[in-house]
């Protein structure tokens, strides 16, 4: 029988034999790659977002009570309605991909069912999007011009959004981060230089404001699409088995995508309608500080989740639990701090919004546990982790939670609506974490491919 090499170098009494560096070469060179894309994020993510926050804090500033009541309700209006009418779509792209990213059909095949499920559902969802848009800002009793510019104005707004999201998955497939952040780093800049010169002008107003950051988006789909389409090979036509697919990938969690579009915004349009045209400028101001964590979010969507749809059985558990416990223990100074010293938080939000000090420590202790079930869901996604069961456990537990906060305590002030966003963010940690032990029990749903060569894993 003959022996392994282990066996002989064994028998001979010699050493096994080092790697040699052609065999070392490929480690490092992955090693080298995977240090590039994350310094490139931090770098590319990190302007933007800087960007991003002093644009925020301009507005909250230099905007009256009033006027950011106004642009705040449109801004919370866009992100809610946006992953409503988005409803996942774009985010089967990478998880379903796979492995398999140098199939350049493939990926146009999903980029491109991805924008024709978005556009239908954007076409059915865009009147009833207006009309309770205008709704809740005839209760405000604003002028009639300023109500129809905001509609506008969130219109655009979502269609280009749109554009922004199945566009952007080409490139975070192929880690091509400095082509997704540059274009949106110089628009960021330009729509800060704009927001200097109208209130230098004495024209910066809520509708200024939101017309100009409609317009920003919808700059944002156009360069991207033109970054996307040298990363696939666009499809002549709509292929119906691929948007069945995509369908199928999505479904299970239909129902709590629908809910969770509005739960991010869910505090902000209680108080619109419960409270006063002040807590309203309120609960919109403290949602910026909850934004100075959306750069970790965005970390988990553009470096996490490729990684993780990549990675082999035998390193997932680790990396899973890994990714958990470096987020939870980053999140404990943070609250700490907000608790104890908020003072820096309200000098971001200028003197309108001195008096929410006791408010500041609970909206980043929201923040951090909303952050940490992000982390989880995008990791249970890019693994096909899209269950029934979590999605009702999500739901049944979300409602009694809020229906029970409602009832017992009510959302009529600030400091109301901050806690009832806090007490919700435990349930989706709970789902979450639900359907991480589920997912590694049962492994993956099997999707019926489009592509005859793929494996049910990818």
């Amino acid at each position: 029988m003959l022996k392994s090499r282990d066996e002989l170098d064994e028998a001979n009494n010699e050493p096994t034999p080092a790697p040699s560096a052609s065999a070392s070469r490929p480690i490092f060179a992955r090693g080298r790659r995977a240090i590039g894309i994350v310094s490139v994020f931090f770098l590319g993510q990190g302007a933007l977002q800087g960007l991003q926050i002093l644009i925020g804090l301009f507005l909250v500033r230099k905007l009256s009570v009033e006027a950011y009541a106004q642009f705040g309700l449109a801004y919370g209006f866009q992100i809610a309605m946006g992953s409503l009418m988005d409803f996942g779509f774009t985010s089967t792209i990478i998880p379903l991909v796979g492995e398999h990213r140098d199939n350049r059909q493939l990926v146009g095949r999903y980029v491109r069912a991805a924008k024709y499920l978005r556009d239908r559902t954007f076409g059915i969802l865009a009147p009833f999007t207006a009309i309770a848009f205008l709704v809740i800002m005839h209760r405000h009793h604003w002028s009639w011009g300023v109500q129809v510019i905001l509609v506008l104005s969130v219109l655009l707004t979502l269609y280009s959004s749109g554009r922004v999201s199945y566009f952007s998955a080409p490139l975070f497939l192929f880690g091509r981060l400095r082509e997704f952040y540059i274009p949106q780093t110089m628009t960021a800049l330009g729509r800060l230089i704009e927001y200097v010169v109208c209130d230098l002008a004495g024209v910066l107003n809520a509708w200024t404001a939101a017309a100009l950051f409609a317009l920003t988006v919808t700059m944002n789909g156009i360069f991207l699409k033109k970054k996307a389409s040298q990363h696939m090979e666009w499809p002549k036509v709509d292929d119906p088995s691929t948007n069945r697919e995509v369908l199928r990938y999505i479904l299970p969690a239909t129902p709590a995508i629908i809910l969770s579009a509005f739960q991010a915004q869910i505090s902000l349009f209680l108080i619109s309608i419960f409270g006063q045209t002040t807590n309203i400028a309120e609960v919109a101001a403290l949602g910026k500080i909850g934004q100075l964590f959306a750069v970790l979010m965005t970390f988990n969507v553009v470096v996490v989740e490729p990684y993780i749809a990549r990675l082999s059985r035998a390193r997932l558990l680790s990396t899973y639990l890994g990714f958990i416990a470096v987020t939870a223990i980053l999140s404990i100074p943070a609250v700490l701090f907000a608790f104890a010293a908020p003072a820096p938080f309200l000098w971001l939000l200028g003197g309108n919004y001195k008096g929410l000090g006791s408010s500041v420590g609970w909206v980043v202790f929201a923040a951090c546990i909303n952050h940490l079930a992000g982390l989880m869901w995008i990791m249970n996604r890019s693994r096909k982790w899209l269950f029934w069961s979590g999605t009702i456990l999500e739901v049944v537990l979300l409602l009694t939670v809020q229906i029970l906060f409602i009832a017992f305590v009510g959302v009529h002030t600030t400091q109301q609506a901050v806690l009832f966003t806090f007490a919700s963010s435990f349930c989706y940690v709970v789902a979450h974490g639900y359907v991480g032990i589920y997912g590694f029990l049962r492994g993956p749903r099997a999707i019926q491919s489009t592509d005859p060569c793929a494996s049910e894993e990818r």
